[in-house]
């Protein structure tokens, strides 16, 4: 029973997209059915984890063949699909939260003229990014892959006709090719080194497939010895795997497509940037832990990578006037934690702050659409203020968010975090301790400072009457608040000798990732929680006590005390800057002086000028033709002496 009814899962909104698509005309009958396509795979997935927690620990790995997709040579490469412990969270996660934006959505994009489009392809990115999260091998998951790809770009580039909402769709299209370039490199070398593309063993009309995760072991194998190439082929594949994460999860230096992504709808900037798609290279490093355990050298680079992405994006997150850009840079920088644990072999943690991540930031996302929607399409925070009375609902729920994200116990945001911070304690990342804990203080401190900026002091810009949304979008915020309010206990460490219910996603996880718990930090927790509760209060004290300051398009009232710091911050300390001088600007050039003077003056030229000598070559021997017998009779007669000649004084 479970074989069939995993497949259902993705199918359901697939069937949603090809219905919107084909028959559905109505905006209302449009959202009921995506809406309700992805609540029905989000209860389908709730049982099929049901009916995998019964099975043994051994046999939590389900694996449905649809047909044999590429069979050609040594090649096998099956359409088939997988449900075991991490792929229920992660599809649990991506369904649960996707319904709730799907929700959100029938009154956030009430009105639009292309509302039933808009419905399509939030069920088509949801369908491929079940396949990416339930496929059983790799060239399935890079399906999965490039589908949320394009759909990013058909979401974030919806409102088309706006200049700035089409050149992040292209900006975002063209960064993460450069991720998916890497990633079809790693899965050329996965496939020439272990000859298969399938995660696990499968069987086939009787015929066994192999999986390459289950033969890293005995292939590479994690105790190397003197020979050098096991240590180079698992470097090489993590590595360029590293580099299509990079991209996909909008790591250093390949982050810079994220926050300009906010060009889109606020429910898809939710969808894309706290559940789903900039979550696909965590999962991947996840379910590839076999191969980057065997390489130390990409763990180190992934470890670094994801500690400076969180702390850069954390400092540009501080300086950051447009709402949705605070929580755009505050993304990258939680993915960077979620990177720097996977580096450190803390995968479950990884997961764990994945999770929590996913609610919080998705309430925060909503919440900030509310706002939107509530102060008539105002998005930066200048012209803000008192909005805690026009919306209370809103206001409580993105408190509850903004808390779980600095870290606030008891919240969802303390217990992933921490956990991630304890770790690198244990295992003596110290450095990299020291930058995330930096990092978390920041991110306290930018989001009390949002905070203070939306809903405290007074209205600022009074050309708009704010008002509390309806029902439709405030009820997610609200489920998702308790959500924020309760996830973290679904891995609590234990406290106390015989804690029940402690490690509880550790241990469901541990079937694939095979890691133990780790030991609650308690000195870390204490520094943790008082961090957070003081930089969150500095956060909101500083920006309510200089609220006067504030001016509507004006400067940071911090900008007098930091100068040129403040603008680094501003600017994500100019790596898009140095995108556009030293990539763009050089490219565009060529292209210019390619398309001018190499394709005018020379391809052009060339064509031309063999049409031309041609042209001219005619124009002459043209004057022979006179039309005098006489002339042709001399022609004649001149051809007759040179080939006698020739045959008399050359050929004797």
């Amino acid at each position: 029973m479970l074989t069939w009814l995993i497949w259902l899962i993705p199918l359901l909104p697939f069937a949603g997209f090809l219905l919107n698509v084909f028959v559905i005309r109505q905006e209302r009958q449009a959202g009921m059915l995506a809406s309700a396509t992805v609540v029905a795979s989000f209860l389908l997935a709730l049982g099929a984890t049901v009916m995998l927690a019964g099975l043994p620990e051994a046999e939590r790995r389900i694996q449905s063949v649809a047909w044999e997709w590429i069979a050609t040579g040594s090649i096998s490469v099956p359409f088939a699909i997988m449900f075991d412990p991490l792929t229920a969270v992660m599809v649990l996660l991506v369904t649960g939260v996707g319904a709730l934006i799907h929700v959100y959505s029938l009154g956030y994009i009430h009105g639009d003229a292309h509302a039933v489009r808009y419905f399509a392809y939030l069920n088509l990115f949801i369908t491929m990014m079940l396949f990416l999260v339930m496929a059983n091998n790799l060239l399935l998951l890079f399906l999965g892959w490039e589908g949320v790809g394009l759909c990013s770009f058909l979401l974030i580039g919806f409102w088309f006709e706006r200049k700035e909402a089409a050149a992040a769709a292209v900006k975002a299209f063209v960064v993460n090719r450069i991720g998916d370039a890497a990633f079809i490199l790693a899965m050329l070398a996965i496939f020439s080194n272990f000859g298969t593309l399938n995660f696990y063993d499968l069987e086939i009309d009787g015929r066994l497939v192999p999986g390459f995760l289950e033969r890293i072991p005995q292939i590479i194998g994690l105790s190397f010895g003197p020979d050098w190439q096991p240590i180079a082929v698992a470097t090489g594949i993590s590595f360029l795997l590293l580099i299509g994460a990079t991209g996909k999860s909008a790591q250093v230096p390949l982050f810079v497509w994220l926050p300009d992504a906010m060009a889109g709808p606020t429910p898809v900037s939710a969808l894309i940037h706290a559940a789903t798609m900039v979550t696909a290279g965590v999962y991947m490093m996840a379910r590839s832990e076999a191969l980057f355990a065997a390489s130390p050298a990409t763990q180190s680079w992934v470890v670094w990578i994801g500690t400076f992405t969180a702390f850069i994006a954390a400092t540009a997150a501080i300086a950051q006037w447009d709402i949705k850009r605070v929580l755009a840079y505050s993304t990258v920088s939680q993915l960077g934690f979620m990177v720097a644990a996977c580096g450190m072999g803390a995968y479950a943690a990884a997961i764990f702050h994945l999770l929590t991540h996913g609610i919080f930031k998705a309430l925060l996302f909503l919440g900030s659409g509310s706002v939107i929607h509530g102060t008539h399409e105002t998005q930066d925070m200048r012209k803000m203020g008192g909005l805690r009375t026009a919306m209370p609902t809103t206001f409580w729920t993105y408190v509850v968010g903004a808390a779980a994200l600095a870290g606030v116990v008891p919240l969802a945001g303390f217990w992933s975090k921490d956990e991630i911070l304890a770790h690198a304690a244990a295992y003596g990342y110290w450095p990299q301790l020291a930058i995330l804990f930096l990092t978390s203080l920041l991110t306290a401190f930018y989001m009390g400072r949002q905070v203070a900026l939306i809903f405290y002091g007074e209205q600022r810009d009074t050309h708009y009457h704010a008002h509390e949304s309806g029902q439709v979008m405030t009820l997610p915020l609200v489920i998702l608040a308790g959500g924020a309010l309760v996830a973290g206990f679904m891995n609590l460490p234990t406290l106390f000798s015989g804690m029940p219910a402690a490690h509880l996603l550790t241990d469901w996880l541990k079937p694939v990732l095979h890691e133990e718990a780790g030991e609650f930090n308690l000195l870390v927790a204490l520094l943790a929680t008082a961090g957070a509760v003081g930089m969150g209060y500095l956060g909101w004290w500083a920006y309510t006590s200089n609220a006067a300051k504030i001016k509507v398009g004006g400067v940071d009232p911090a900008y007098r005390y930091t100068g040129d710091i403040w603008d680094g911050m501003e600017a994500a300390w100019y790596v898009d800057l140095a995108y556009q001088r030293f990539i763009v600007q050089p490219f565009r050039a060529l292209g210019d002086m390619l398309a001018q003077v190499f394709d005018k003056e020379g391809i052009d030229g060339m064509v031309n000028g063999v049409g031309s000598f041609f042209s001219r070559a005619a124009t002459e021997v043209r004057l022979l033709q006179s039309g005098y017998v006489r002339n042709y009779a001399l022609v004649f007669t001149m051809g007759a002496v040179v080939i006698l000649s020739f045959m008399l004084f050359v050929t004797r």
